[in-house]
């Protein structure tokens, strides 16, 4: 199962483009006491220098679920232990441990500035698209995400997106493309724009040639393992003021 962010706390300090992800499921019928819970967990831990941003899954299989992120962080920073660590766990324990699924989801993401394109824009709604490229293909993958990136700006384009890669992905790199919603679902409406419905093509091959269009369309479905979708909502009133 993949959940991720939907980009985070953008604000990022030289060296610190990493964000810890923890995905998090309410037991049935336990999704209002979590919610109390966590607030007053937040309340006690995050609401100073160690802050969390909160997204709700709306959408697939893990739809309810928590997406819970921590960053930007370097990893010389996560050799740090807070002072307040033992009584931070205890009050997970006491709180909300026994509200939610025991199996949750962890993993360590970098936000790549390169592969993202208009990344300060504010939204409330996010469409993720969480692609696995096969082993040994990564690097071709991403360098096909740059050039893309670089045809938007040429073309100011209206979309707007963030990027992240999988850190310690072993045998399964693992790209996140988070598109910022920020007029809501409607932008997904293919009129919404009123673009051509070949327009990026159009200009992909002005720009590059019928040659690397046909090699893009080669490497984004022989090179790719699996591609899956989900809405995520920045739930505020669950993260850290």
């Amino acid at each position: 199962m993949w959940l991720f962010i939907a980009a985070a706390f953008l604000a990022n300090g030289q060296g610190r483009s990493l964000y810890r992800v923890t995905t998090i499921t309410p037991k049935a019928g336990m999704t209002s006491a979590f919610e109390d819970s966590w607030k007053s967990h937040v309340v006690k831990f995050h609401n100073g220098s160690d802050k969390r941003e909160v997204y709700e899954v709306m959408s697939g299989p893990e739809d309810g679920s928590y997406v819970i992120v921590q960053g930007p962080l370097s990893y010389a920073s996560m050799d740090t232990t807070l002072p307040n660590a033992r009584e931070h766990g205890l009050d997970m324990e006491k709180t909300f441990s026994s509200l939610i699924d025991p199996a949750r989801g962890n993993m360590l993401v970098r936000w790549s500035d390169t592969l993202s394109y208009k990344s300060d824009v504010q939204a409330q709604l996010f469409l993720l698209s969480i692609t696995v490229v096969k082993d040994g293909q990564l690097a071709d993958y991403m360098a096909e995400l740059r050039k893309a990136v670089l045809l938007y700006t040429k073309l100011n384009s209206p979309f707007s997106f963030n990027t992240m890669v999988k850190q310690q992905a072993g045998s399964s790199p693992t790209i996140i493309t988070i598109r910022n919603l920020k007029d809501g679902y409607k932008e997904l409406d293919s009129d919404y724009f009123h673009l051509a419905p070949d327009w990026f093509k159009t200009a992909y091959v002005k720009e590059y040639g019928q040659a690397d269009w046909d090699k893009r369309v080669r490497l984004m479905t022989d090179d790719v393992v699996s591609r899956t979708q989900h809405f995520e909502k920045l739930r505020a009133d669950l993260s850290s003021k």
